[in-house]
This record gives C-alpha cells, structure tokens and sequence, in this order.
C-alpha cells in the first residue's frame, strides 16, 4: 500500500472522492477520566505511535505513563495502533481547567490509505480527572 503525503485540505478531498469520508478530529474520540486519557480509533485507521505525544501547556506539571505496545505495523513496519489506545496520567500542581496538547498521526488503511498531516487537539479537563 503506496502512502501519500500532501496538504489536509487537497487530502480531505481525496479521502471525499475515494468514499472514505474520514475526519482526523471529529472520527478521533478523545477523552480523559480516572487517571488516564483515552484515544478510541475508527475501524480501518490506525495512528503511528512515533507521532503521539501529550503535554501539558496550563500551569503544573504533568507525567504521562508508559504507553502501551503497539497492536501492529504499518507497511513500512513502523509500530501503529489500532483500536483503543489508554495512557494513564498523574499530575501535581494544576490549575482548574488544565490544558493538555495531544498530537497524533492518523492513517485510513487499504488499497486507498492516506496519512493525514499530524493532528494536534487541544483538551481542557478538570484538575481533579488528572490524580496526583
């Protein structure tokens, strides 16, 4: 399968007219609750894990735990997830609402996949989901 790398806006149209109809933000789920942060993958994508990463950019500091072992490769056998990814985090010092930065790199699978440009969200959460 041939990768192709160019702008999100010609991008989204290509992935438009091949059907696939995907949006890397809106079809992410992203949540944080209990202690961790949670990223729910779409059937036939993956992320790349070399592009995730969490930061905190609110007053405090911020420790994200190990993340969890990749569920397969890609076809340059670089590791990727697939599914439900969950990291957990503990913090000291946060204001109320924290903000965290979490980067990811999406890619629809099959004979028309595309990577999409590395995504960055930002997520406002409660102190208190983050535990010391």
């Amino acid at each position: 399968m041939r990768r192709m790398w160019m702008p999100q806006a010609v991008l989204a149209s290509v992935v438009l007219q091949a059907g696939g109809g995907f949006d890397p933000v809106k079809d992410v789920t992203v949540s944080v609750s209990g202690g961790g942060l949670s990223v729910v993958i779409p059937k036939g994508v993956h992320l790349k894990v070399r592009w995730f990463r969490v930061i905190l950019t609110s007053p405090g500091a911020l420790h994200v735990g190990v993340l969890p072992p990749p569920t397969g490769e890609d076809e340059a056998g670089n590791p990727i997830w697939r599914g439900t990814v969950r990291v957990d985090l503990t913090a000291t010092g946060l204001e109320d609402p924290a903000r965290l930065v979490l980067t990811y790199q999406p890619c629809t699978e099959g004979p028309d996949g595309v990577c999409f440009l590395p995504v960055k969200r930002t997520l406002t959460v409660l102190a208190k989901d983050i535990p010391a």
